[in-house]
Parts: C-alpha cells; sequence; structure tokens
C-alpha cells in the first residue's frame, strides 16, 4: 500500500537556525513522535525504534535512516528510512523530502513524503483518507517537538552544548504514541473537512 502527501509548518526562527537544526540526526530523530534513536552509525545514519499503542495493543517498528542529498546552500534535504514491526504485522519504508524557506523572522518547513505499508499494518491503515489526516497529526506534534528544541537550542550556554555534543546517540524512551487517539482525531478532521467541502 503507497500512500502520498504533503505537510509544511513554521517555526519560530532563521532558515539558518532551523536548517542548522534539522540536520542533526542525534537531535532531530527524537522530535519525531514516538521514536527512540538507538544508535548513530554516522552523522547522517541511524537507527531507531518507532512505537504506536491501540488499545492493549502495541506496534513496535525497528528500522534505520538515512539523512541524504543534502544541500545547504538550497537548504533541502533527504530522509530514507524502513523498518518491521518485531512481532512481524507489518513493514514500512518511506521517503520525506524537506524544504526550507525563510518567511520573515520564521521558516517555513515543506515535508513530501512516499509512505509504503506493507503486510497486517498496510490491511488495518486501507482509509488512505484517515492516514494522511493521521501524518498531519504527526506532523504537528513534530513541529511542535521541532520548535521546542530549536528554542532550547538558542537559549543554552555554550557548556550546555558542548555536553550534549560530547554524548550523541542517546535520547530518552519515547512514550508510544496513542493509535486509539490518534485515529479518532484523525477521524474527527477527515469527516470535518469532507463534508464542510459539501455543496
Amino acid at each position: 500500500m503507497g500512500i502520498k502527501f504533503d505537510n509544511s509548518f513554521a517555526v519560530p526562527a532563521s532558515i539558518e537556525e532551523a536548517w542548522t537544526t534539522l540536520i542533526d540526526v542525534p537531535q532531530v530523530v527524537p522530535c519525531m513522535p514516538g521514536t527512540e534513536l538507538t544508535e548513530v552509525l554516522d552523522e547522517r545514519r541511524f537507527r531507531a525504534v518507532a512505537r504506536m499503542r491501540a488499545g492493549p495493543i502495541e506496534l513496535m517498528f525497528k528500522g534505520e535512516g538515512e539523512l541524504y542529498d543534502v544541500d545547504g546552500a538550497s537548504h533541502t534535504a533527504k530522509l530514507r528510512a524502513k523498518g518491521s514491526d518485531t512481532k512481524g504485522r507489518g513493514a514500512f519504508q518511506t521517503q520525506m523530502n524537506f524544504a526550507l524557506a525563510g518567511q520573515g523572522a520564521e521558516t517555513l518547513v515543506r515535508v513530501d513524503t512516499d509512505l509504503t505499508l506493507s503486510g497486517s499494518v498496510a490491511q488495518h491503515a486501507r482509509g488512505a483518507g484517515v492516514v494522511k489526516e493521521m501524518a498531519r497529526q504527526l506532523t504537528a506534534q513534530f513541529a511542535k517537538n521541532l520548535t521546542g528544541l530549536i528554542a532550547a537550542r538558542s537559549g543554552r550556554s555554550e557548556s550546555e552544548k558542548s555536553a550534549a555534543q560530547a554524548a550523541p546517540g542517546r535520547s530518552a524512551a519515547a512514550p508510544a504514541i496513542s493509535g486509539i487517539a490518534l485515529l479518532f482525531t484523525a477521524l474527527k478532521a477527515w469527516l470535518r473537512r469532507w463534508f464542510g467541502a459539501r455543496p
């Protein structure tokens, strides 16, 4: 099952500050909801786990990703990642294209995503419209986390920055995303837009 969607959001930072944060793998990967960075292979490649809870069932995907085609002049980059559920219930592959643009005192971040799901995970995600809405909700959470990270980076002392750089690859365990809560939020937003668009 293949799905393509795009999202955008603004962060209150200059384009250079936002760009520096976005390409910092050990810092930006934990901003992704439900994701825990487990290993930094090099400055561009990493391993991580992502968790989502649906009622009593928790899905945990183990995978790896790579930031590539990083172009500081145009402020664009690509991220490819793949992973599989630890209990064999499905797998995913995704490619995300990031593009940053200055917008006054803010930076607009555009994310184009191509996601492929397989196995029972794909069967449960048959409603592409709902999956896209869930992606929008996740992007909103990611934007909030990224904004907080940028604010923290710009406000902390040089000694704190040095300490953080001296211990790459470590991150606090991320709580699982509640799939049920996210699904209901996505469904309500999707239905509201669908019925609102009807004459």
